[in-house]
């Protein structure tokens, strides 16, 4: 009894996932000259800017991300003097770096301290941050 009723659920789930992958293709399929042209023209960018590193054969995804992390990294560089490579890290991993060295830096320009943000997590630099005010002598 039990299978008579499962087998009609069985089929049902399968017709389910087979549209679902049919409307999936021919959505992807209508966005392939879009897709195209605008992988193109994002790895031609990443290329101008940065030198002969991708080509449009990679996802707009990937190509997206690799130019975040490009960026990133670069900012970091002119802005703090400190070289990362973007294929090392994530941009998360990036945007964390760049939150860790702007706050250390501020630290050891205000309270002359040598905070190598290398050695410290996010928070741990706000803690220390919360050390230094309190041990600063306050002003009258």
């Amino acid at each position: 009894m039990l299978t008579l009723r499962t087998v009609p659920r069985q089929n049902a789930l399968t017709i389910a996932i087979s549209v679902g992958c049919a409307l999936t293709s021919a959505n992807s399929f209508a966005q392939t000259p879009y897709d195209l042209a605008a992988r193109q023209s994002l790895a031609a960018e990443i290329n101008q800017d940065y030198g002969n590193l991708v080509t449009p054969s990679l996802s707009i995804s990937e190509l997206f991300d690799i130019k975040n992390r490009l960026d990133k990294a670069d900012a970091i560089a002119q802005e703090y003097g400190v070289d990362l490579d973007y294929r090392k890290h994530s941009y998360v991993e990036l945007c964390d770096f760049e939150s860790r060295i702007r706050l250390a830096a501020a630290l050891n320009q205000q309270y002359s301290a040598n905070i190598d943000w290398r050695e410290y997590t996010y928070p741990e630099l706000v803690q220390t941050e919360q050390q230094l005010k309190s041990q600063a002598p306050t002003k009258h």
